[in-house]
């Protein structure tokens, strides 16, 4: 991928857990916006571990390029792995547990965005 095709991915996983985070705390919660944190979540959760599975192989990592290598999979590892998104329950019911994990994956994607 290229440095603007790295970045773009970025900034899509920050997008939708800014969003999902402006959702969880407006009041009241209404179902529609519970619906749309946990699509949001299942999507950031499958998007993460995916990439993360994607990026990992030793075999892949020697096609990557050098952004990639730098920046890309060590933000998606941090991401994946010390965000808590991974061990967020996506079919319970969105609360204020939530809002720690998706604060830890809007930082961390986002560190390397303008």
């Amino acid at each position: 991928m290229t440095r603007e095709e790295t970045l773009q991915r970025l900034q899509v996983i920050r997008d939708k857990g800014s969003r999902a985070l402006r959702l969880l705390e407006s009041k009241p919660l209404t179902d529609a916006a519970l619906a749309e944190i946990q699509s949001l979540a299942r999507w950031l959760k499958e998007e993460l571990q995916t990439e993360y599975k994607r990026t990992l192989p030793e075999g892949v990592q020697k096609t990557m390029t050098m952004f990639e290598l730098s920046v890309y999979s060590p933000t998606i590892e941090e991401t994946w792995k010390h965000s808590g998104i991974s061990r967020l329950r996506i079919d319970d019911i969105p609360d204020q547990r939530w809002q720690e994990p998706l604060e830890a994956v809007v930082y961390t994607a986002g560190k390397y965005l303008p």
